[in-house]
């Protein structure tokens, strides 16, 4: 059985491009009130601004235990970057 990934443990984990580049890291974790199901972030970005980002729009790399931006992910940031 795989172990499950606290939440709190995701607070400053870092978040990278699929090319690696490093994006930001968790600053929060933003739940439904009514499911409980994490429905987006708050990304710190290394210029110390903060990105909204659904939390489809990163991945979660077991190997690396980091998490790397999906498509939609790299849209969002590139969006918020112009």
């Amino acid at each position: 059985m795989t172990p499950n990934i606290v939440l709190y443990n995701l607070a400053d984990t870092y978040v990278f491009t699929v090319s690696g580049e490093r994006v930001g890291s968790i600053n929060e974790l933003l739940l439904d009130p009514h499911t409980g199901i994490v429905r987006s972030i708050r990304l710190r970005t290394e210029t110390r601004e903060t990105i909204k980002l659904p939390w489809s729009g990163m991945r979660f790399d077991k190997s690396r235990q980091t998490f790397f931006l999906t498509s939609i992910g790299e849209i969002v940031v590139d969006q918020q970057n112009h």
